[in-house]
């Protein structure tokens, strides 16, 4: 049977990926915030679009909230 080795190398600017990976994975108190704030002034709700547009943020951000 024939073996195969693999190296992981880590430089720097690994940590920033990562970071940057943590930092995006959930949505901050402030979008969190508009968003709540944007549906209880409309009082028959609002749509991702309308969302999106009312409250300036992208749609991966509203869908996480």
């Amino acid at each position: 049977m024939n073996k195969a080795f693999g190296v992981l190398l880590h430089g720097d600017e690994d940590a920033g990926v990562q970071q940057h990976f943590a930092d995006s994975s959930f949505p901050t108190q402030e979008h969190i915030d508009w968003i709540l704030s944007a549906l209880m002034r409309c009082s028959l709700g609002l749509n991702e679009d309308e969302l999106e547009q009312r409250c300036n943020i992208r749609r991966r951000h509203i869908l996480q909230v």
